[in-house]
Order: C-alpha cells, then structure tokens, then sequence
C-alpha cells in the first residue's frame, strides 16, 4: 500500500501527461468516429461508426476516472497516511537486550569494575527542534522520568496540518519506533495519545513529535530526551 501511494505521489506529473495524452488520441477519435457515424448513408456502415463511437467513448471515460482517482488519492488520502518506511513500521522491541557498559582502564591498564547500578548517561538534556506554540511536548518535558502508562501532552498547530505522529528510541540511537499517528485538527497543550511504557526496560529513552502538512513536507521534528523508571 505504502509503495502504491508512494509511486503515485513520485509520479503524479507524468500520470497526468500520460494519461491526458492517450485521452486526447481517443477524444480525436471520438470525434471522427462521431461525424463517420452521422454522415453514413448504409445500415452497416452506420453500425460501424456507432460500435467505434461507443468504443472510445468508453475508453475516453476511463481515463477521465483514472486522471480522478489518482487526483483524489494525492490531495485526499496521501496527506494524511504517513509514507515514511523508515519511521513507520513498528518494529518488535527485544525484551532481551541488555545494555552493554564498557570498563574503564585506570591507573596504568588496571581495569575499573562499572557501576552496575547507575543509569545510563543520557546524550542530551535538551530538547531539539521543538518550536513554542507550533510544535512542542507539554508532558512529558525534556529529562522527566515517567512510567507505566503515560498520557502524552503536547502542541501540534500549524497551518495546512497533514498529520502527526509520535516515536521513540533509546538515547543515541537512530531507530525510531512508532507509538501512533493522527490527523484531527489543530491541538494546543492537549492530549495527544497514551503511551504504554511497562514492556520497555528502565533507561533513557528520546520522545520524538514529527509533523507534516498536507502536502506531505516534514517541519522540523520536536525530540526531548526522558528516563523510563519501573513502575512502583
């Protein structure tokens, strides 16, 4: 489907030009076939010059709903359906990964035993490309630890809004996964979906807002760093 609506958008010039050249060649002979059939004198000549009329006329029609179809698919349905492969397919999250600590060599290769129970270091304490009033998270807020089940609140107002959606990663890592997407109006400080953070294991984690207008062009994407604590 993704791929369908993918190619559809790539394409859409030159499906227009393909298509309107072909209807163009059978509005040509629409017209002749038509003028055939009103000047014939004989019963089979007249049927003739009818049965091609009919025939492409029919296939003029056809192209006019495909020309349609793929107008109503690009203005209508592309906006608001994420085509992104790479954000969108919610991978399965590996409940058996441990994160690696490395030792640390001190004091002339003796080596170091980590501290097993502190947290991991998180990248950044900031958030990056989130714009007040526009594009923004109102909870959780860059360096908030949450757990359990968590409303996520945030601000999604732009003009010509297409969609949004919301992802996570753990800190540092570029694989970003899906919570959910939506594409109702305009929200200012209101909730924008729960996300279920229980099956997650406890560490630091980024929280990304991606939003797009209706032409499908990404604004900069809102990204806060959190910590997931197990619930108590």
């Amino acid at each position: 489907m993704q791929e369908l609506l993918r190619f559809l958008k790539n394409y859409e010039v030159w499906i227009y030009v393909v298509f309107g050249l072909i209807a163009l060649l059978y509005l040509r002979r629409v017209v002749k076939a038509w003028q055939e059939w009103r000047n014939a004198l004989f019963g089979i000549e007249r049927e003739n010059a009818q049965r091609r009329f009919s025939t492409y006329l029919t296939l003029v029609i056809l192209l006019t709903l495909l020309v349609l179809s793929e107008f109503t698919i690009v203005t209508f349905i592309v906006p608001v359906y994420p085509l992104d492969k790479k954000i969108l397919p919610t991978p399965t999250i590996d409940l058996n990964i441990t994160p690696t600590i490395s030792t640390e060599t001190v004091n002339n290769n003796i080596t170091a035993t980590p501290d097993l129970t502190k947290a991991p270091t998180q990248v950044t304490k900031l958030a990056v490309g989130c714009t007040p009033g526009q594009v923004e998270w109102t909870f959780p807020k860059a360096g908030d630890e949450i757990s359990g089940k968590v409303e996520l609140k945030g601000t999604v107002n732009v003009p010509n809004l297409g969609f949004y959606k919301y992802e996570f990663s753990q800190a540092g890592v570029e694989n970003w996964m899906t919570i959910a997407a939506g594409n109702e109006n305009n929200k200012v400080d209101a909730v924008l979906g729960t996300w279920d953070t229980t099956l997650l294991i406890p560490g630091d984690y980024q929280l990304r807002l991606v939003v797009a207008d209706n032409q499908n062009q990404l604004m900069p994407a809102c990204v806060i760093p959190i910590r997931i604590v197990a619930p108590k």
